[in-house]
């Protein structure tokens, strides 16, 4: 990693505390004009983005954060939204709350929670679908290459006579390769 200069490390310091690179740029001494410009040109450099990375791996140490913490509180926050609350409206005649006899779940809560737990693990990713097809493809074309090696055993071994699944398995191979 290239030594960064004593600007580069303010900058990446600064980025850090809210990632606008924008702000960063200034708050390090960067030109206002040019801020916007001298920042993206700044998180391209390889030295500067493994700084910030470095810096953001001591923090999220620093502060015990990881993915299992993070998946930890998303999964709380989307079971605690998918709870039905009671809704309460305000009595006059005895001067406190009562409930409606409704209930309320917090949908938004719930769906951005398990829609980020969702991005963690891979299922919005457009690859996962096709990598998915190629495996049920190759289970497919490994089961009928077992059936085939059955049916051929049972033939050597003379306790098949009869040729007509061997023929069936044959052409199938022959089709699938």
């Amino acid at each position: 990693m290239g030594k960064l200069t004593t600007k580069q490390e303010l900058f990446c310091q600064e980025y850090i505390v809210d990632l606008n690179a924008t702000q960063a740029a200034i708050r390090a001494g960067y030109s206002e004009k040019t801020a916007r410009q001298t920042a993206a040109r700044l998180l391209t450099k390889a030295n500067i983005s493994a700084r910030v990375k470095e810096l953001k791996d001591k923090r999220a140490e620093k502060l015990e954060l990881d993915a299992y913490w993070v998946l930890k509180r998303l999964k709380d926050i989307s079971d605690r939204s998918m709870q039905a609350e009671p809704v309460e409206e305000w009595d006059q005649s005895i001067g406190e709350m009562v409930s409606t006899g409704e209930y309320q779940f917090d949908s938004n809560g719930a769906n951005k929670a398990t829609e980020l737990i969702g991005k963690h693990i891979g299922m919005f990713d457009p690859k996962l679908k096709l990598q998915l097809e190629a495996l049920q493809i190759k289970n497919e074309k490994i089961k009928k290459e077992t059936e085939f090696i059955e049916e051929r055993t049972k033939l050597i071994k003379g306790q098949s006579k009869d040729t007509s699944l061997l023929d069936v398995l044959i052409d199938t191979v022959k089709n699938d390769e």
